[in-house]
């Protein structure tokens, strides 16, 4: 779990020299999410002068623009195991940065606590799969995704093919774990039913700038080279012969 923690000191009440403690949190079981979805967090916050403890959630981009949404943005009370806010992230990937404003209500005395946290924004990897029932029967199974020879835990679905019929499964995955590259995928379900009544098709893909074939790098290849060719014979010069001579 990601936790993001501070432990501040503010003046007592009192005239004497004694401090009292605040503490205040943000936990996460990750700060990872794709665009348009969301994203969990739990907030903390005590004091021991006073129950009466408040927030102001927000999403915002390094320049403090307010982005995506949070909800709720804002409480009259903070749950003493902890309040759940949600963080809807934005359309456009990149790191942005939630806010909680704590603000600490004891007698005439009031005072804020501002705690941050990461929310990083990604594009998920779309995985997809086609299965056909090659049987005689309905089969109904658990699937999930295999990339690289990992099960993706989070990928399994249950699904339900009729014999004779096709169905497509997709799973948008949010992960930043990837290198450059081709990646396999594949699918598994129970032991044996994969093998002996679907036929699956499953699409890898490529992660980098380009997924240049070798073909394809040949052509390119070639494409310079003449390029190259017609740009020296269109800028060689031609040879001055002189005038012709006149008759006579």
């Amino acid at each position: 779990m990601l936790a993001v923690t501070a432990l501040c000191m503010v003046p007592s009440a009192s005239a004497s020299e004694d401090r009292i403690s605040t503490y205040t949190d943000i936990r996460a079981d990750s700060y990872l999410v794709g665009v348009g979805m969301s994203l969990t967090y739990t907030i903390h916050a005590s004091y021991e002068g006073t129950e009466d403890i408040s927030f102001q959630a927000r999403l915002v981009d390094w320049n403090g623009n307010s982005v995506g949404s949070v909800s709720p943005s804002t409480g009259g009370a903070v749950a003493r195991d902890g309040t759940d806010i949600r963080v809807n992230a934005p359309s456009n990937p990149g790191l942005y940065i939630l806010t909680v404003e704590f603000t600490f209500k004891d007698g005439d005395n009031e005072f804020v606590v501002t705690k941050t946290a990461p929310v990083r924004v990604v594009t998920p990897i779309v995985l997809s799969a086609t299965l056909i029932n090659e049987g005689g029967e309905l089969v109904d199974l658990d699937v999930w995704f295999i990339v690289n020879g990992v099960k993706i835990e989070e990928s399994e679905q249950s699904i339900s093919i009729a014999a004779g019929v096709s169905r497509t499964i997709t799973y948008d995955w949010v992960t930043e774990s990837l290198g450059h590259g081709m990646h396999n995928v594949s699918v598994g379900a129970e032991i044996g039913i994969l093998a002996d009544f679907l036929n699956v098709s499953a699409s890898s893909f490529y992660v980098g700038q380009s997924n240049y074939s070798f073909l394809e790098m040949v052509m390119l290849i070639i494409f310079i080279v003449l390029l190259i060719i017609l740009v020296v014979i269109y800028r060689k010069p031609v040879k001055n012969l002189g005038k012709p001579k006149a008759r006579r």
